[in-house]
């Protein structure tokens, strides 16, 4: 038996992909498989003896198989680690929304996870009575050119309300468009003077 092969296969499945691969319930399910199969292993070779009643080529046996599980065990938390890490900074780098093309990439758990940490965090900023995902990075300027990808509808500012139609420019607050220029329905003009 090649021990680890599946949970490592896992981990170069996450290394290889721009952000991340389709959630891959089989190869979870194989490796949690193998981990019970070592599991059940261990337990059959010890059959409630004592470490003094086996003799040591059997003792070394348990130890590889030992360190066999929690090496697939390792990597499968690193597995649900990573995904989950990238998930909950998706929403702060897009908002409340996932976007279409991500969406495929997670699983029916993994959007829960992000419906709940955009609830968790929604309360929490609202309970400052600040928005912490407003500017990941400190604003040049409080102004911004944009140019509409997609239509928008209306939006409020606090200077009325702008109808942001596909193909238009716009100069608005910065704080007012940031999340839609994360979300990719508006780009961000490069500004000539700076």
């Amino acid at each position: 038996m090649n021990f680890g092969a599946k949970s490592k296969d896992l981990l170069v499945e996450l290394k290889r992909s721009d952000w991340l691969p389709p959630y891959n319930e089989d190869g979870v399910r194989g490796v949690l498989a193998e981990i019970q199969a070592l599991y059940d292993e261990l337990t059959d070779t010890l059959g409630g003896r004592t470490t003094s009643d086996i003799p040591d080529p059997v003792k070394v046996s348990l130890v590889v198989h030992h360190q066999a599980l929690l090496r697939n065990k390792r990597c499968l938390l690193t597995y649900l680690k990573w995904r989950a890490d990238r998930i909950t900074q998706l929403r702060w780098e897009t908002g409340p929304v996932v976007p279409q093309e991500l969406q495929q990439s997670l699983s029916a758990r993994e959007m829960e996870l992000f419906n709940t940490y955009d609830r968790i965090l929604t309360n929490f900023t609202q309970g400052l009575n600040l928005d912490l995902t407003a500017d990941l990075q400190p604003p040049k300027e409080l102004h911004v050119e944009v140019r509409v990808l997609s239509d928008c509808g209306e939006i409020m500012t606090d200077h009325g309300s702008v109808k942001l139609d596909r193909g238009t420019t716009h100069l608005l607050r910065r704080s007012d468009v940031e999340h839609l220029v994360r979300q990719g329905l508006l780009q961000e003009l490069e500004n000539e003077s700076t």
